[in-house]
């Protein structure tokens, strides 16, 4: 009998558990299922959400993702508030806005494809939904509406960075910026794209959304321009048409101010005109020295055909402090990987040699629209990478207009890593090389990925006169 009573009393306590936890449940649906940011996406994806998160509590001034910081994460706020931070295309912070209850961050990686790192710091105690974005990836799929959600987030979100990114408009309150989201007009353009033709009458002022394109003079490459830029300036102020043309080197993504708003913005704000017109001052000089430079304007027009502004950063050589006949780079590369991702003799740029190796390009890489399996990916450092999904179908590797990606022995990138086997790798590729024996194992597609997964990049670290280095692309076109 007593043990009857026992087990009454455990059913009676379970019961109660699984209430609460119910309870408990249904009052965190209810929660998220209020907010902004989630209106109207179901319970079921709600749920899973929940399952997927952690709620953490941050303290006044704490820095809840940064630069500094290699978290990837979503955050929702539930309680309390944050603001949001990046720097100007010249290096400037500048304020995104303050988040509150029902708003979210971190979605940017969900749908962009290298979507600008921006730093979030509380302002007050804040309560956030974590979620890992790995996580979210794979199950967003069955989230249609959770992912409509997110993406509108994105979509708003890309135009605040936007405008944010301007120097020009970043000195603006978020408040007025956001003001001006609503009269910009969104368009989009294939590679090759004439924007804007030489002459044409000027009706916006256009903002670089992504990608990137060219500014040419009587058919002279004069500059180009990149996300965070602007162009159609010179005409809306000066009233007079177009003075060069704008065409597309990658696809492009643009947001167009209509003249008559651009004109109000300058009348509202005249120190914008101020800024504008020193901006058009430091354009006119650098159009004026490239015509009057030939050498400067074969050098930018070569760094565009070969697709040197694509990336962020480039390997670059100095032939001076190289030893007659010294090839250790390329032997290194090899001596890693098993075959030779790089080569010396590539592009000479103010007798510099910018090593051919893949450009990283940041926008519209031609290898992977032409992937039909979804090969590539890109790290958080913005680096493009082959993943185990390739199944060797070669599209990369002739759809690159570098020549940067090869089809290699899928072996290859089987061996382990170490220095014993880098030296192994090595002595096999040159006995190949040597014997010419044909290669008939599975092909994979391989390029540089500058040494991903590893601590250095094996050519530049095993350089013994410091001639071969990884640079910015603005150190060496500015």
């Amino acid at each position: 009998m007593a043990a009857k009573n026992g087990q009454a009393r455990v059913s009676t306590a379970a019961q109660a558990r699984i209430a609460r936890q119910a309870q408990r449940r249904q009052e965190s649906l209810d929660l998220l299922g209020a907010l902004d940011c989630l209106r109207g996406v179901p319970a079921g994806e709600l749920a899973r959400l929940i399952e997927q998160g952690v709620v953490r509590a941050f303290a006044p001034g704490a820095t809840i993702f940064g630069k500094q910081k290699r978290d990837r994460f979503i955050f929702i706020v539930l309680r309390g508030d944050l603001q949001l931070r990046m720097r100007d295309k010249d290096g400037r912070e500048v304020l995104i806005g303050v988040l509150g209850p029902g708003d979210c961050c971190g979605e940017g990686p969900l749908f962009g494809d290298f979507f600008r790192r921006m730093s979030a710091q509380s302002l007050s105690g804040c309560y956030l939904l974590q979620v890992p974005l790995a996580d979210l990836r794979e199950s967003l799929g069955m989230m249609p509406m959770l992912a409509t959600a997110l993406r509108k987030v994105y979509k708003r979100r890309l135009v605040e960075c936007t405008l944010a990114r301007v120097p020009l408009l970043g000195q603006l309150p978020p408040v007025e910026r956001m003001g001006l989201a609503s009269s910009l007009r969104p368009s989009s353009f294939s590679r090759g794209s004439l924007l804007i033709r030489e002459g044409d009458s000027a009706n916006a002022l256009y903002l670089i959304e992504s990608g990137q394109v060219l500014v040419e003079q009587g058919g002279q490459t004069v500059a180009t321009l990149g996300e965070g830029d602007f162009f159609g300036e010179i005409a809306l102020l000066t009233r007079q048409p177009h003075r060069a043309s704008i065409r597309a080197i990658t696809p492009v993504d643009l947001l167009a101010l209509p003249s008559p708003d651009f004109h109000q913005l300058i009348r509202d704000r005249p120190q914008l005109e101020v800024s504008l017109r020193a901006v058009i001052e430091s354009r006119t000089r650098n159009n004026a020295a490239v015509h009057q430079d030939q050498a400067r304007a074969l050098g930018l027009t070569q760094a565009v055909d070969n697709g040197l502004l694509r990336g962020t950063h480039l390997l670059v050589r100095t032939p001076s402090l190289c030893p007659p006949g010294c090839r250790i780079c390329e032997e290194a590369c090899v001596g890693r990987h098993g075959h030779q991702r790089l080569h010396m003799g590539g592009t000479m740029v103010d007798g510099l040699d910018v090593l051919d190796a893949c450009r990283q390009c940041s926008v519209g890489p031609e290898c992977v629209e032409a992937c039909p399996e979804d090969a590539f990916a890109r790290t958080e450092d913005g680096i493009l990478i082959i993943t185990d999904a390739c199944t060797g179908c070669g599209d990369c590797v002739t759809a690159c207009p570098y020549h940067a990606v090869d089809s290699v022995p899928q072996d290859a990138q089987q061996l382990p890593s170490g220095p014993l086997w880098d030296l192994l790798r090595q002595a096999r590729s040159q006995i190949q090389r040597r014997k010419h024996i044909p290669l008939t194992q599975t092909q994979r597609a391989d390029k540089c990925d500058l040494c991903h997964g590893h601590a250095d990049q094996a050519c530049v670290s095993a350089c013994p006169t410091g001639a071969l280095r990884l640079v910015p692309v603005e150190e060496m076109f500015q």
